[in-house]
């Protein structure tokens, strides 16, 4: 099947032909790239579809997030997102939940998004707060971090938890400070290991429509290609199913946990070689090297600007390994069996950390091949990190949407003005001529590549506040990060991220052009259509494209 998309403004991400004005598909594959008249020539069968000057780009590419589970759980996100901005309106949206959606026997409520960051007086709700939703439903709520969890009191005596029980390493366990009780607070691998690996699994069938629910909010906004970090490795079989059944059409990157059980699936699939097999890929492994600055429990070299708790001057978070040669045996793991690496840091202690295995993994492997490892989120990461990860040839992938959305809250409590305002230093990497990449760690972040275009080029928080200007972006540089770049971080350059003959027909259609409207807008462009390999899989409710076929 041939169609061509024709009419409009394309960019290309393609140096050697940076601008069109149509592309043509054949059996999902672009054959040509061109203008109106020399294509409209080649295409007397095929199917026109006039795009009425709209803006072309490659499909977008998501280099971090956790796809499978962004939409299985009800969201509770705080304006602009939601309309949860205190605890008060938590336990109301969560009853209104209940109400309409009751939970069936044997089964937890878990709601995700709260953000503490906008409550009054900064503070997490507690098990007496979610007492008041329920005390006979076990019930948990997931901060929007993705690092702390609350949960009510149902679920600490049906775990058989108390003020005696260990927190695991890399973990808090939060207590009341008047009684020395549990309070229902769970950080890091607390919350992983004592509350999340005992929750009951949702139902094949809700996870089908939650992996579902997800394909429609990423195709929105023009993603064609997602990751799923942290995999799971009992969703392989319903994210293969979806896939293959055509209920998931985008193509799905998986990274397992390598110091999990998880990382067997990895064995002989996980190479630079790899390949998607109905939209599905096994692509590395990924280890955790500390925690949130959102939740203050990230692994910084300074203390936080203002401590978690009082009486904790001083206080620097801590990393998930306490002994670096774990995380050395977990790199030269990855590197033997050429899994490509995904290290998430948020910490300058940590990023230490990290840096340092790595080197000594490198030199007791002697590893030379280009396994390109990330760097994932890196929120705090020094001037002179930035060199050794380019000199060690490490990816940084940037969740710069905390500029936007709690760069107020870094400046104010997490880590005062100075530091606060290099996080996410995109303009650093961009001067030493690296590759980066840009990601929204949904569900931690929404989807939502035009707000992260806007971000990067303006730095501007949720309250319009500049923050660290001098580390912004044009926006080709931008544009780089969630196309051309994020396909190379892929291993998939040589068939996604630029609109060329012999790559994918993977397409967004805007309704503006993001390189010449002004940076205040960008946030506001519309992703009208989404094409993957030639078809359109999203298509914006009040727009029709134009379709027709030559006699």
């Amino acid at each position: 099947m041939r169609t061509l998309y024709y009419n409009s403004n394309v960019i290309t991400m393609n140096e050697k032909q940076p601008k069109a004005e149509a592309v043509l598909v054949e059996d999902g594959m672009i054959v040509a790239v061109g203008s109106n008249e020399e294509l409209l020539a080649q295409s007397e069968d095929a199917y026109l579809t006039d795009l009425d000057g709209a803006t072309v780009l490659p499909g977008f590419i998501d280099s971090h997030s956790h796809f499978s589970s962004s939409y299985v759980f009800p969201r509770f996100d705080p304006s602009p997102v939601g309309k949860t901005d205190s605890v008060k309106d938590l336990i109301e949206e969560a009853k209104k939940y209940l109400a309409e959606n009751p939970v069936k026997k044997g089964e937890w409520f878990v709601g995700m998004g709260y953000d503490h960051a906008l409550f009054d007086g900064k503070l997490h709700p507690t098990k007496m707060d979610l007492d008041q939703i329920s005390t006979e439903i076990p019930i948990v709520m997931i901060n929007t971090s993705g690092w702390m969890c609350v949960v009510n009191s149902k679920i600490i005596d049906l775990l058989g938890l108390d003020k005696n029980t260990q927190a695991p390493e890399g973990g808090y366990i939060y207590y009341d400070a008047a009684t020395g009780d549990l309070n229902g607070q769970f950080g890091d691998t607390a919350m992983r290991d004592l509350i999340l690996a005992k929750m009951p699994m949702p139902s094949a069938e809700s996870m089908i429509e939650a992996l579902c629910r997800a394909e429609h909010m990423y195709s929105s906004k023009g993603y064609t290609t997602v990751v799923d970090g942290s995999f799971e490795a009992d969703m392989r079989p319903l994210l293969q199913f979806c896939t293959g059944a055509g209920l998931i059409s985008l193509d799905v990157n998986t990274y397992s946990r390598v110091a999990s059980e998880n990382k067997q699936i990895l064995e002989g699939i996980a190479t630079p070689e790899a390949t998607y097999r109905t939209h599905f890929k096994i692509a590395g492994a990924k280890v955790i090297l500390d925690g949130s600055p959102q939740i203050r429990t990230a692994w910084l070299t300074e203390p936080y600007f203002q401590p978690p708790e009082e009486g904790t001057e001083g206080y620097c978070g801590q990393g998930t390994f306490g002994d670096i040669q774990r995380v050395v045996a977990l790199f030269k793991e990855c590197m033997n069996n050429r899994w490509q690496l995904l290290m998430q840091c948020n910490g300058d202690a940590a990023i230490d950390q990290c840096l340092d295995a790595y080197e000594q993994a490198l030199e007791e492997t002697g590893l030379i091949e280009d396994l390109r490892p990330v760097l994932v989120h890196c929120q705090t990461i020094r001037e002179d990190q930035l060199d050794r990860i380019q000199h060690l040839g490490i990816l940084p992938s940037f969740f710069h949407d905390h500029v936007y959305y709690w760069g107020d809250w870094y400046q104010n409590i997490v880590l005062g003005e100075k530091r606060a305002c290099r996080i996410s230093p995109l303009g650093s990497a961009a001067k030493r001529g690296m590759r980066f990449t840009m990601h929204q760690d949904c569900p931690v972040g929404p989807p939502n590549v035009m707000l992260m275009l806007s971000t990067a080029v303006t730095r501007h928080t949720r309250t319009g506040k500049p923050l660290g200007t001098e580390y912004a972006v044009d926006m080709m540089t931008a544009l780089k990060a969630v196309t051309i770049d994020a396909a190379y971080q892929c291993f998939d350059e040589k068939i996604k991220g630029s609109l060329e003959p012999g790559k994918y027909g993977d397409m967004v259609v805007l309704d503006a052009d993001p390189m010449t409207i002004t940076p205040e807008d960008i946030r506001h462009i519309q992703v009208l259509a989404t094409i993957k390999e030639g078809k359109i899989i999203y298509q914006a409710d009040d727009v029709e494209c134009v379709d027709c076929i030559n006699d």
